[in-house]
């Protein structure tokens, strides 16, 4: 009997289980495996669903701010300390992405819903009960320059025209003495939103050295339209008392805002614009004066944290402006090393450049930093043309600090004139 012999398929598998895995085998190109996903940084927080609590403590017991970088273990972390607060039924918390491109900025969602609490049979302390759960009492301090320090407290009622509504009576004294109401609603889309209001209030001018005193109702709708920009217009009645007889005012405005995503209060390689259209008619006045406004912001990161910013406003006016209503040139908010209110007139140019170096993390709770800056402006009356005003300047350095419930800044500029004059602001909003 003969055996045959099989022959040794061994190599032959061997052979094609290598062919079949090289590609498997083979290292990744050492550029590719350096590629790892940018960090998720929280640009926007925002808390909805059926609560009492105020926002602010909500954000307290998550235990995120935004600058925060997260990922799926963070999110779940806020998740987990929400519910061990013992303080909700239910707890969701939702990621999403600013745009398509830009996936390391994200907004995080926090939807609760409160445990109820305890049943009270007598409906009247049960219905002062539900206003307690619902009102909130937070401090005013701020400083206005040219106007002074004005301190006070606003006073709150959330939820009560409607889920996400707001009644709210903000009361100062000292430099701006003003009580106001304002009612805020939420539309059936949840981003739209309609307010009105009312208020009454007088402050010295910081020009004329004048009483201004103001009583001022009105009504206004604002609508997100996506991508950062977002559409408003607003009605309103004007009772003022200056030298003289009362004016009574009438004001038509529409505006459209432009806020890119940047995180917190330190912008960068972003775009904000502001731009308005002020129709305003003044009582026993032939024709209306139309006012438009523009305020435009560019920011660039120019390496490590630097940041360099430019700004462009223009207030103008179609005629002639009662001396209460003309813009006020000099100060922090359109040029330093000049007093608030060195001139008035019916129009107002500026411009500005400054580089910002942040000191600190940049995804810390707060933002505090150094400054330099360069500002020109000039104002003149209606009927004149801007290429034949005459700018003057202002440079100098500052500091400045930013934290969720407040900020300060502290500017030192010079005229080019000899002077040097210190502006500050502050403010807080718990």
């Amino acid at each position: 009997m003969t055996r045959r012999r099989c022959p040794n398929r061994m190599p032959g598998a061997f052979l094609t289980a290598a062919v079949a895995l090289a590609p498997i085998l083979t290292p990744l190109p050492p550029g590719l495996l350096a590629q790892a996903p940018p960090p998720e940084t929280v640009v926007d927080l925002r808390i909805h669903g059926n609560h009492t609590m105020p926002d602010a403590e909500v954000l307290a017991l998550a235990g995120v701010a935004v600058g925060d970088v997260v990922d799926q273990v963070a999110v779940d972390a806020i998740t987990e300390r929400l519910e061990a607060s013992g303080r909700f039924q239910e707890v969701e918390v939702r990621k999403r992405y600013r745009s398509l491109t830009a996936t390391d900025r994200i907004a995080l969602i926090i939807v609760v819903r409160e445990r109820p609490r305890a049943s009270i049979r007598n409906p009247v302390v049960r219905s002062l009960a539900r206003l307690a759960g619902q009102s909130m009492w937070l401090p005013v301090l701020r400083y206005d320059e040219g106007y002074g320090v004005s301190y006070g407290a606003r006073f709150s009622l959330v939820d009560v025209l409607g889920e996400g509504s707001r009644v709210s009576v903000p009361a100062t004294w000292g430099g701006d003495k003003r009580v106001t109401m304002e009612v805020e609603r939420p539309l059936s889309r949840g981003s739209d939103r309609v307010r009105a209001g009312g208020s009454h209030g007088r402050r010295t001018h910081p020009y004329f050295g004048v009483e201004d005193r103001r009583t001022r109702a009105w009504v206004g709708f604002d609508r997100d339209l996506g991508n950062g920009l977002r559409a408003g217009a607003e009605a309103a009645w004007e009772d003022v008392g200056f030298v003289g007889p009362a004016d009574r005012l009438t004001r038509l405005t529409v505006g459209l805002d432009f806020d890119g995503v940047s995180a917190g209060a330190f912008p960068r390689d972003d775009v904000k614009l502001r731009a308005a259209v002020e129709r305003m008619g003044i009582a026993g006045r032939s024709g209306a004066v139309i006012r438009p406004r523009i305020d435009a912001q560019a920011f660039k990161g120019v390496g490590g944290q630097a940041v360099l910013a430019a700004r462009f406003l223009f207030e103008g006016a179609s005629a002639a402006l009662p001396p209460y209503e003309k813009a006020l040139l000099g100060g922090g908010g359109n040029l330093r090393g000049w007093r608030v209110g060195a001139k008035v007139g019916d129009r107002l140019a500026a411009a500005s450049i400054e580089l910002r170096l942040p000191l600190g993390s940049p995804i810390s709770m707060g933002n505090a930093g150094v400054r330099f800056f360069y500002d020109t402006a000039a104002v003149y009356d209606a009927g004149r043309s801007l290429s034949d005003q005459r700018f003057v300047k202002g440079a100098g350095a500052g500091v400045f600090l930013t934290v969720p419930f407040g900020s300060l800044h502290l500017d030192a500029g010079h005229d080019f004139r000899g002077s040097v004059r210190i502006h500050a602001g502050a403010g807080l909003g718990f």
